[in-house]
């Protein structure tokens, strides 16, 4: 199993009388783990100030410790919030066993700006226990960064690379938000080296840092900050979103210009980069995130919902996102069913333990095994047929003479990002109404939990369901014959569409959902008795990986 039970370290909240959470903030917690079996998180407790409840992502830090592995905590508070000052982040940073913990301070003060009490700006701190996490005392610090209104913002690890530890921060640059490290010999000053420049009409923030010998990689959130925040909600709708990443050759004293990696998706939400002792390099990510216009209940279903990780070992391409977490929803309002800002550290080889929070509510910690392999296929070959469906030894054969689909239904075994690909031909083609789904004469459905392909061939051509829509659109017009299809989907939910070996060119974005994971093929008449019938004579379900993609 690549990932462990999850055990709860802290679910300690405010809820009302209808179980919704009273006065919840975002948690953000860090783990690190001093060996297998001593390990120490911390987070912020998110509950507000009963006296003002408008402040969101500051409060006391929290942290709990374990002897065993992550199996049972033993918990306190690292950085009680006070009448003058509260937390708005911790992150853990291990010097050869003696602990530090990077705290970002809040003036409760200089935070009255009006209406917007965001949390900034906030003023690096830091604590430091010698005793492997059970006490903490204050730890001066010096921190040479240009005054602004977000201040010194951490939210990933840092690292020590050739004889000086770096800590990834953000900050309000020129215009936007802008990403660097502060670099210290001694821990005790900070100096910060230049702030790297952002991708054009991006703001760039959280940024991880990982080192791979020589050169240093930063890996941020973005945000598209050219479309207006009226336009910036439909845009998250319905297009893919990617980290912003840059390198460094002289310890993040300077950087080249930042650009969108495709290959590392990002909805403006905390993601986590990581390299191994081995060198791979891992990436943790949400599926959908944000920013999204509106109240809790306004946003798209599946919102922050879904963790999904990936590996790449040196010099190879990425391997297919996999499922890392997608717990229940235990409210229905606010962070229903989140699984959202993992961090983690590696305390043996390919093994990290990953603390996220779930819900608002639950501070989780699981272990993540890199070394799991993926299944070559995802289906296990037995259909599920509806009346009307019948399968022989030259394949599936569907046939519907009313609306009602006609279906052929398998389970997937793992869920990943996904390539799909069928032989199939359209017996007998039916009038494909776009807005009700009647008249499909050669469904494909593949779903992994997170998102979902939907595909229809008909006598004209090839329709599909894009990211953010229920409409049928054709994306393709060919001539009717018997063809083989194939469908590859990136871990952005990008999809490309071949035809008999050739890639079309055509691509879209998938929606999101969290239907069961399976694969369908259907057919649909119309209410006027306008039948449609397909033949199937194979399918296969695969990790998408580069091995089945032309474009490798």
């Amino acid at each position: 199993m690549n990932v462990s039970e999850p055990v709860v370290v802290d679910s300690t909240v405010e809820r009302d009388a209808s179980g919704e959470l009273r006065q919840e903030g975002n948690r953000v917690p860090d783990i690190v783990t001093l060996d297998a079996r001593r390990w120490v998180v911390a987070w912020r407790a998110g509950l507000r100030d009963a006296r003002d409840p408008t402040p969101t992502d500051q409060g006391s830090i929290r942290y709990a410790r374990s002897d065993d592995g992550g199996r049972t905590w033993t918990k306190g508070t690292l950085a009680p919030a006070t009448a003058t000052h509260r937390f708005h982040y911790c992150v853990f940073l291990n010097d050869n066993g003696v602990l530090y913990a990077l705290l970002g301070r809040i003036t409760i003060a200089e935070d009255r700006q009006g209406d917007d009490v965001d949390g900034f700006p906030t003023r690096l701190t830091m604590k430091r226990s010698t005793d492997r996490g059970d006490t903490w005392s204050d730890f001066p610090i010096n921190v040479d960064v240009p005054g602004n209104t977000r201040g010194v913002v951490v939210a990933g690890k840092p690292v020590r690379h050739q004889g000086v530890w770096l800590v990834p921060y953000w900050r309000q640059g020129t215009g936007a938000s802008q990403a660097g490290v502060l670099r210290s010999a001694d821990l005790r000053t900070w100096t910060s080296g230049a702030l790297a420049v952002n991708p054009p009409g991006i703001g760039v923030e959280e940024p991880q840092i990982v080192s791979d010998g020589t050169t240093l990689l930063m890996v941020t959130r973005a945000l598209v900050r050219t479309a207006s925040p009226e336009t910036r909600d439909p845009y998250y709708r319905a297009n893919a979103a990617y980290s912003a990443t840059t390198t460094s050759s002289d310890g993040g004293l300077t950087w080249a210009p930042m650009t969108l990696d495709p290959e590392l998706p990002n909805y403006y939400v905390k993601t986590f980069y990581a390299r191994a002792a081995d060198g791979r390099h891992l990436a943790m990510y949400n599926t959908l995130a944000g920013p999204f216009a509106g109240s809790a209940q306004s946003r798209p279903d599946r919102y922050r919902e879904v963790l999904h990780y990936k590996v790449r070992r040196p010099g190879e391409p990425w391997q297919p996102g996999r499922l890392f977490a997608d717990g229940p929803r235990l409210t229905t309002g606010a962070a229903k069913g989140w699984d959202v800002y993992p961090s983690g550290d590696e305390f043996a080889p390919g093994k990290f333990a990953i603390v996220w929070e779930h819900n608002q509510i639950n501070i989780k910690v699981a272990v993540l095994d890199l070394d799991s392999e993926l299944p070559a296929d995802l289906a296990p070959g037995r259909w599920t047929l509806d009346p009307g469906a019948r399968l022989d030894e030259t394949g599936l054969h569907l046939r519907s003479a009313t609306a009602t689909p006609v279906r052929a239904t398998a389970a997937l075994i793992a869920v990943c990002d996904f390539t799909v690909e069928f032989r199939g031909l359209v017996v007998d083609d039916s009038a494909l109404d776009p807005r009700t789904g009647q008249g499909v004469s050669l469904g494909t459905k593949v779903c992994n939990g997170a998102r979902r392909l939907m595909l229809t061939v008909q006598r004209g051509g090839v329709w599909t369901m894009r990211k953010g829509s229920t409409t049928w659109e054709r994306v393709l017009s060919v001539p009717a014959a018997e063809a083989t299809w194939k469908v590859t989907t990136d871990s952005a939910g990008v999809a490309r569409l071949f035809r008999d070996g050739l890639d079309t060119g055509v691509t879209w974005i998938i929606q999101d959902s969290g239907e069961k994971p399976g694969v369908t093929h259907w057919v649909a008449g119309t209410p006027g008795g306008n039948a449609a019938q397909a033949h199937i004579s194979w399918t296969r379900v695969t990790p998408t990986s580069p091995g089945n993609d032309p474009r490798a």
